[in-house]
Parts: C-alpha cells; structure tokens; sequence
C-alpha cells in the first residue's frame, strides 16, 4: 500500500529517526512500540503528513482513494467550544450527514451523551480521548493512526475502547497503526509489531493469531529483550 524509503527527521542538529525504511501492506495492522523519546509519533506524523522528513520520501503503491485518519495523543480541541459545535464541523467538513438523533446516538455509544453541550475543556482525560477516537471514525476511515489510544482511561473503558476497535476493524478492510506502550492492546489488535530504538526500526516482528501467543511474542521480542541489554 505504501514504502517509507529512507526517511530522516532532525530537529535543529538533534536525530529523531534515521534511514527508516518501511513497507506496509495493505489492511496490515501494526503495532508500533518503542521509549518515550525513540520517534514513534514522529514516524506516524511523517506517514500522515503532518510533518515532512528532512530526507527520504513516501510512495504509496495503490490507485485506491485513501482516507486516513488519526488519535493523536497531544492534539486537542479549542477548549471553549462545545462537544455539539466540535462534532458538527467535523461532519461538515468530512461530508457526513449528522442530524440530531444520529449525534445522540454516536455520543451514547461512548457514554458521552451528557458531555454535548459542555466545553472541551471541561473533559476529564478519558472523555477526552473517547470524544477523539468518536471523532476519528466519524468518516470510516480505512486508514487508522491510533495514538497511545486508551491513555488517562479506567479499565473498563480500556477494555471497551479496544473492542469497538475490533469490531471496526473486523466489517472495514483498514490498515492500523498502533503507537503503544500497552502490550494488551497491541497483541488485541495488531499482527505485526515495530520497535524504534536509538532512532531507527530496531525489530520488525509477526504475531500470532493466538492473543495469549502474542502477549508472550511482546514480551520476548520487546521487554525480556530490553532487559537483557
């Protein structure tokens, strides 16, 4: 679907990736892991556009339309408008009709049918992030960046979040990128994991279609691995 070649980001003299190179197939869904600090938001704001590499370039090998859309973590909304008035230009500007009982109906799923006519600022974290994922799918998407995406909420909605992701991704033929530091949602979700180190892809590795099998894949390839270095 689309080869990274050789890309390069630095800020000021500072090295953020080196010498990526990276194809990814069409509906794979990839886990990408790594530190705090090794590029991995920077790598998935590359593919998305959002930034562009100091060297390398982007091919994408399909005449298919494609339409991505993304959960980043640090990006947010203009904290004085309203969840109604956030979720009404969305659907404008995507092209996707919403009246009234459609809206109620999106905000319910996530529980956030009460949140409508309050401020984004007034969200607590987990609000937050399932208001941008509610977002994020608003236009089905078959292009899906995921960014740390249960960060600041409880387990029970981490367990749903990650299942209404399945479920997405199980009628839609979507390629996802994971960025994640959770082994549970990356073994739930994923079939293939990459591991940024010291600025480069350190590992490129398979999982199983077996979640148990994954989870200890995770742990061999990423966490014992670690340990022993």
């Amino acid at each position: 679907m689309l080869s990274l070649v050789n890309i390069n980001k630095k800020y000021k003299s500072l090295p953020i990736l080196k010498d990526i190179n990276l194809n990814i197939k069409e509906n794979e869904k990839i886990g990408i892991m790594g530190v705090n600090g090794s590029g991995k938001t920077t790598l998935a704001e590359i593919i998305f556009g959002v930034i562009k590499p100091n060297k390398g370039k982007i091919i994408f090998s399909n005449s298919n339309i494609v339409i991505k859309n993304a959960v980043f973590q640090d990006v947010s909304f203009d904290g004085e408008l309203k969840l109604r008035s956030i979720f009404k230009f969305f659907c404008s500007a995507l092209k996707v009709k919403c009246d009234n009982k459609k809206i109620s109906e999106k905000f319910e799923k996530f529980e956030l049918e009460n949140q409508l006519n309050l401020r984004y600022s007034n969200l607590s974290g987990g609000q937050k992030q399932k208001f941008k994922f509610l977002i994020a799918l608003l236009n089905n998407p078959n292009f899906l960046l995921l960014d740390e995406l249960t960060t600041h909420l409880d387990y029970e909605w981490k367990i749903k979040i990650v299942d209404l992701v399945t479920k997405y991704l199980d009628t839609k033929e979507c390629v996802l990128l994971l960025i994640s530091h959770d082994s549970y949602e990356v073994a739930k979700l994923c079939d293939r994991v990459i591991v940024i180190k010291d600025n480069v892809i350190n590992k490129d590795f398979k999982l199983s279609s077996n979640f148990e099998e994954s989870l200890l894949i995770i742990k061999k390839m990423v966490y014992d691995n670690d340990c022993n270095n």
